[in-house]
């Protein structure tokens, strides 16, 4: 009995690190820069780690991790809340249909995937923040947003597959 609950325990914890370093990876980039300017060029981490989680690891990340990360990206941001948690649930549902096609795709194909759904991502959240403040806002600032997030991809990307490789078990992890 000792044993069972032991078990339960650790598969437990093993299904909240991608959730975790998700956290992490937000709060880091979400350091405050005092350059108003500087502040466009910020990638969106928590699309990116959710993609990324959501192909490899649907059984670990699915949407109650995907709301947690969208509610953690606002309280980091200055977005209101709730528009990053709709963001991070709609990702979700996307890659629920269409992940299957992805998962054993090369990287260039995911990474080009990736920026089309983060394309139509970014256009919902500019259109619903239009909508919530009454006003279009410039699309040079999503244009940059959606361009500084394609760039930083492959880094946010080797970050999850390193955290990966060193703390999930390369064998498979039972339900």
């Amino acid at each position: 009995m000792n044993d069972n609950w032991r078990e339960s325990v650790r598969l437990f914890l093993l299904h909240r690190i991608p959730l975790l370093a998700t956290f992490i990876l937000i709060f880091l980039f979400s350091v405050p820069i005092h350059s108003g300017e500087l502040n466009y060029f910020r990638p969106m981490v928590g699309v990116i780690c959710i993609y990324y989680w959501g192909l490899k690891y649907p059984y670990m990340f699915g949407y109650a991790s995907a709301f947690c990360v969208g509610f953690w990206s606002d309280a980091c941001s200055s977005s209101p809340m709730g528009i990053n948690s709709l963001s991070a649930m709609l990702l979700i549902f996307i890659i629920d249909r269409f992940g299957r096609y992805l998962r054993t795709a090369v990287f260039g194909l995911v990474w080009s995937a990736f920026g089309v759904i983060t394309f139509i991502l970014l256009l919902f959240k500019w259109l619903v923040l239009a909508t919530y403040f009454g006003r279009f806002f410039s699309i040079e600032e999503v244009f940059i947003c959606y361009l500084t997030t394609l760039m930083f991809y492959p880094l946010i990307t080797a970050v999850n597959v390193w955290i990966q490789n060193n703390f999930l078990p390369q064998e498979s992890i039972d339900e």
